[in-house]
């Protein structure tokens, strides 16, 4: 783990790989491969330890090319907040690439650290464009992000059960049409277990 400054380890991982790329509260080894991990905890797969429900306040604006996290967004109390720092410090056409558990995630309420529910639409909440054929109010905030994909996950830890989630995940996500089929039919049939989704800021 590193306790350095941020600055300085922002420019040693653009110097190594071209970009700066953050992935958010890494396990204890990182998912995704020339990350700076950022988290509360002090661990092997952390570059910086800082609280993440504060925002970015250490990153300067439009310094990051792209933010990952799994199974992070859902502890985060105040979204709206979380997100517009997300946008402050993602260069133009920067991505962020998440996944999050489903609402209908069976083990999902067993985790008293969620903070917010997610589910196929709920990041339509922060984009101006028409990713769904449904809509949905946007003027509760004033972020637009563009969203680039959404996709259903479903998977089991028991192997027999999950040869039958991995042709859901198919099935559903053979179309945007599919995805919102299941939304409104088949959400308390077949539970989902995560949902997948990438959104970019807009260059403008």
């Amino acid at each position: 783990m590193h306790t350095d400054k941020f600055d300085d380890i922002l420019f040693d991982y653009k110097s190594k790989y071209g970009k700066c790329v953050l992935e958010l509260g890494p396990g204890e080894t990182k998912q995704f491969e020339h990350c700076i991990g950022l988290d509360i905890m002090a661990k092997e797969s952390v570059d910086y330890v800082c609280d993440l429900s504060n925002g970015f306040s250490f990153i300067p604006d439009s310094s990051i090319d792209e933010i990952r996290s799994s199974h992070f967004l859902e502890h985060i109390d105040n979204l709206p907040n979380f997100l517009r720092e997300v946008s402050r410090v993602l260069k133009p056409n920067g991505k962020m690439i998440n996944i999050v558990p489903h609402f209908s995630n069976p083990y999902y309420y067993s985790d008293y650290t969620h903070k917010s529910f997610w589910g196929l639409y709920s990041i339509s909440y922060f984009s101006k464009n028409s990713f769904f054929k449904r809509r949905v109010p946007t003027y509760y905030n004033d972020l637009d992000f563009d969203i680039v994909d959404v996709k259903l996950i479903f998977r089991s830890d028991f192997r027999l059960r999950n040869l039958f989630k991995k042709f859901l995940t198919r099935v559903f996500n053979s179309s945007n049409y599919m995805k919102e089929l299941y939304e409104e039919t088949f959400t308390y049939i077949f539970p989902c277990y995560e949902i997948y989704f990438e959104i970019q800021k807009t260059s403008k």
